[in-house]
């Protein structure tokens, strides 16, 4: 999300937290809620351009939200559709957004006091990895004759008694949703996303041979200087590295490979 739609969702995530600690809440439920209601608003592009309008008045989308869900989910789950609701978003997309990553937030809080945030992150961005190595899951998911909900299937044979049972509940929900993006690169968004729970953002470094130590410590700390934060760093050797590094931080690359400075002197040539 990006403008005005990052400060919403940044409000809505504010408040999220606080309703996450009520005593007694089922984390794990209103999560399932909340992928719930984004799925039954995205169902209607009626009800996804009523709730998603900034032209249109706030007190009229809650009451209309009211209308959908009171009766039919918690307390909890309601309020949270209703934060959502009555603020702006930039893209119509971005208010199924919003709720999808207020469940993911959920997942990821029951992971955090459970001990295994690191845990679900690093199987979540495994997996994203296994599908992108793998021609016949990346094939099959990326089919748009597929149902999505039997990506979920396949991804439970797959990981259910492998991982950690949120990791498993996350990467199911990261496929089953129907939208443009490719299930590896959602997942690896929720992988993401655990690393900002973790207060780190995520690197992935690709380089054509192993870092030691001393080198992955001068990259942590170069990393963390242009971030202002602690980046966690996921290490891969890649072959077609030729000398150098690929490093991906969200939506940044950074290309220092032998290939990136050759094609760099390439086109000055010919500019």
């Amino acid at each position: 999300m990006r403008g005005t739609s990052s400060t919403s969702f940044a409000e809505v995530a504010q408040q999220a937290r606080s309703v996450f600690a009520t005593d007694g809440l089922s984390l794990e439920a209103t999560a399932d809620e909340l992928f719930a209601i984004a799925d039954t608003i995205d169902s209607s592009n009626q009800l996804v351009r009523l709730l998603s309008d900034s032209g249109r008045d706030a007190e009229m989308k809650e009451t209309a939200a009211r209308t959908l869900l009171t009766g039919k989910v918690s307390d909890a789950a309601l309020g949270l559709t209703l934060e959502v609701v009555r603020r702006r978003w930039s893209e119509q997309e971005d208010i199924l957004d919003a709720l999808e990553q207020l469940g993911v937030l959920a997942l990821l809080e029951q992971s955090e006091r459970g001990g295994s945030l690191a845990r679900v992150e690093e199987e979540l961005f495994q997996f994203s990895r296994l599908i992108d190595d793998s021609s016949e899951l990346s094939s099959s998911f990326d089919d748009p004759r597929q149902d999505p909900a039997a990506r979920g299937t396949v991804v439970r044979s797959l990981l259910e008694g492998r991982a950690d049972a949120l990791t498993v509940a996350l990467a199911v929900r990261a496929v089953s949703r129907a939208t443009d993006a490719k299930p590896a690169r959602r997942v690896r968004e929720f992988a993401d996303f655990a690393s900002e729970q973790r207060r780190r953002l995520l690197a992935v470094v690709e380089s054509s041979r192993p870092l030691d130590e001393a080198q992955q410590s001068r990259l942590g700390a170069v990393l963390a200087r242009i971030y202002g934060r602690e980046v966690q760093m996921n290490l891969e050797v890649a072959p077609d590295v030729v000398g150098g590094l690929k490093i991906h931080v969200g939506d940044d690359l950074y290309d220092a490979t032998v290939l990136a400075r050759l094609a760099q002197a390439r086109d000055h040539l010919v500019s």
